[in-house]
């Protein structure tokens, strides 16, 4: 498989998934917003959060994800192998500098995140860049910048917001149940189908996280 044929499978999957996440939390908010009584109005709001998410996750994942590990931007003179390093990968590779990034940690851990090589950011931890030489810093630095030509860090930060999104209205749903959304009345609730909607609500409360964590881990 070419580079070429890399990137557009990559662009691909990212709107596939985008996609599929708003469908599959509109089953979800369906299912539970029913079997809590509320109707669609559940539906509509898990709808609402999905769409704001996908976007979020797009164009600010790489942001939050940043604040989330509390990096610092990497300074030229502070951190010199890191900085030129990736300089000369990136002119090598045709695409531009990213935006450096530092992790105070004593684990060796680097990673790459951004929706395209224009919005890049690679981060490193002080642990890796402290314990490793020049060339090993390049050769990590190198396998960073092949995900960021490959779009695979626009990919993994969608599905990682995604994921977490899940996450979320799983947990609002159980929080309603537990405050007493759940004895809301309806008529579809007084049948059968409100039992059978209940059941598959919760069951989709406790196993659409770990799907989604599984997933977020085999696409990694």
């Amino acid at each position: 498989m070419s580079i070429q044929s890399q990137i557009r499978s990559n662009v691909t999957k990212t709107y596939f998934f985008m996609a599929g996440f708003i469908a599959f939390v509109i089953l979800i908010g369906y299912v539970m917003g029913n079997a809590l009584g509320y109707g669609n109005s559940f539906m509509y709001l898990a709808v609402i959060i999905s769409v704001i998410s996908s976007f979020v996750s797009y164009y600010w994942g790489d942001k939050m994800v940043l604040a989330m590990s509390g990096a610092r931007p990497a300074d030229r003179q502070r951190d010199f192998d890191f900085f030129t390093v990736t300089e000369n990968l990136a002119i090598a590779a045709g695409i531009p500098k990213p935006k450096l990034y530092v992790i105070e940690d004593t684990a060796m851990n680097a990673f790459a995140t951004g929706r395209d090589p224009e919005h890049a950011i690679v981060c490193a931890t002080t642990g890796l860049l402290e314990r490793m030489d020049r060339r090993e810093i390049e050769g990590v630095i190198a396998h960073e910048l092949s995900h960021v030509k490959n779009f695979d860090t626009r990919l993994m930060a969608v599905v990682a917001v995604l994921v977490g999104t899940i996450a979320f209205l799983a947990d609002m749903f159980m929080r309603s149940l537990w405050w007493g959304g759940g004895r809301r009345n309806s008529r579809d609730r007084d049948g059968n189908l409100g039992g059978i909607l209940m059941i598959v609500g919760i069951v989709l409360a406790i196993l659409s996280p770990v799907i989604a964590t599984i997933i977020q881990l085999a696409i990694s």
